[in-house]
């Protein structure tokens, strides 16, 4: 059984006895001829109850794994909140024999009215969002000492994380191959689900693939989601070349471009090939540093050598609270860089996408505040003021 379906039996049953806590109908009315009525305490006492059970259902191991702890506690604000407002509404309404079957005390009406509003942002966050693709375009300055020249354009494509290659997918290469790149950059994560991609799904994969070109060439380092083996089968055959622990110098638009790409984690070859890039005595190349973990600029000196480095990984957080910012990044650096865009720490300049794709496996498949994206980086002929705010451009809903 898909941890989806257990997901949804388990609220189900939480509805089920939330409900039953709701409406007690084992107690005697104070006048058998009114029904009792349903208080405010009665709804606290349901609501404690679909929380412990919650939290028992999670001492069992079924919501053991972080996501999919998260998944259930999403589920039961926009599914079994709602659906126990509106049940305890409708029993308000509810006449037997020309009399109230259930006396809803107006406070408790009130409550069951907000819990409503819970089931649109869920409709929006599982159903549109995920799927409303940006554009975010930025223009990265350079320090003084690189070779004059064009403007050279970059385009990001991190975290694909696709279960299945569709439209979303093949909207996502439109836009990137629409802004005539020089570089194409995936900073790891294209495929994540709860089974091994099939040989069909891996064909849908490189006819993806396939669909990229760039001057400057398109380049892949690989991400938690990417398995050596499957990785390298994959990128066969395909326009994309592996970075893992790599460094390739290419010419575009007659400057010279060097890129490094690093491995998932901060192994002993991974540090090897950034300080190789940082210590480099060659002069004028513009640097960049590509890898799916932003944690990559932890391990720069400061005011380093590399002018950029290029990551993924965070989705952006994936929910955005106003104001405040995604709650969790899973990334060691500071909460606002791994919300994405283009930062600067100790002296060096780091650009972290939100990512084309979501967490998939047993997370909930959402996003809020924090739409999917295709970046365009700008990087200058001449070095320039801070980072320029970045633009973002929506490209429409695919349900």
């Amino acid at each position: 059984m898909s941890f989806a379906v257990t997901a949804w039996l388990i609220v189900s049953v939480n509805f089920a006895v939330a409900i039953l806590v709701l409406l007690r109908p084992w107690r005697k009315p104070a006048d058998p001829a009114q029904p009792a009525p349903i208080t405010f305490v009665d709804a606290v006492r349901a609501a404690l109850a679909a929380t412990a059970l919650l939290v028992l259902e999670r001492l069992a191991g079924i919501g053991r794994n972080p996501f999919a702890l998260i998944h259930l506690v999403y589920l039961h604000l926009v599914v079994l909140a709602p659906a126990t407002g509106l049940t305890v509404l409708a029993l308000s309404l509810w006449r037997k024999g020309g009399r109230r079957a259930f006396a809803v005390s107006l406070p408790v009406k009130i409550l069951a009215v907000l819990t409503l509003l819970a089931a649109p942002i869920g409709v929006y966050a599982t159903f549109i969002e995920p799927f409303r693709l940006t554009l975010e375009t930025v223009r990265v300055p350079l320090r003084e000492g690189r070779d004059a020249g064009s403007e050279i354009r970059v385009a990001v494509l991190a975290d694909i994380q696709t279960d299945r290659v569709g439209e979303h997918e093949h909207r996502a290469i439109d836009l990137a191959m629409a802004q005539t790149p020089d570089i194409i950059l995936l900073p790891g994560d294209l495929w994540q689900s709860e089974h091994e991609p099939t040989p069909k799904d891996t064909a849908a994969l490189r006819e993806l693939l396939n669909r990229l070109s760039a001057p400057g060439g398109v380049w892949f380092s690989p991400g938690n989601c990417d398995s050596p083996a499957w990785t390298k089968n994959l990128l066969a055959g395909t326009p994309v070349t592996l970075l893992d622990n790599d460094i390739v110098q290419v010419q575009v638009r007659g400057r010279r471009v060097t890129i490094g790409g690093v491995e998932l984690y901060n192994t002993r070859e991974a540090e090897a090939l950034i300080r190789q890039l940082e210590e480099d005595p060659t002069s004028g190349d513009v640097r960049i540093l590509m890898g799916h973990l932003p944690d990559n600029v932890l391990h720069l000196r400061p005011n380093s050598r590399i002018d950029l480095v290029v990551a993924g990984h965070t989705h952006g957080g994936q929910i955005v609270i106003p104001g405040l910012g995604p709650p969790m990044t899973l990334s060691r650096v500071p909460r606002h860089i791994g919300a994405g865009g283009l930062h600067h720490l100790n002296g060096n300049a780091i650009y972290v996408s939100r990512g084309v794709g979501c967490e998939r496996r047993k997370a909930p498949r959402i996003r809020f505040f924090c739409p999917p994206e295709v970046s365009l980086l700008t990087i200058e002929s001449t070095a320039g003021p801070a980072a320029s705010q970045p633009n973002r451009e929506g490209y429409g809903n695919s349900l």
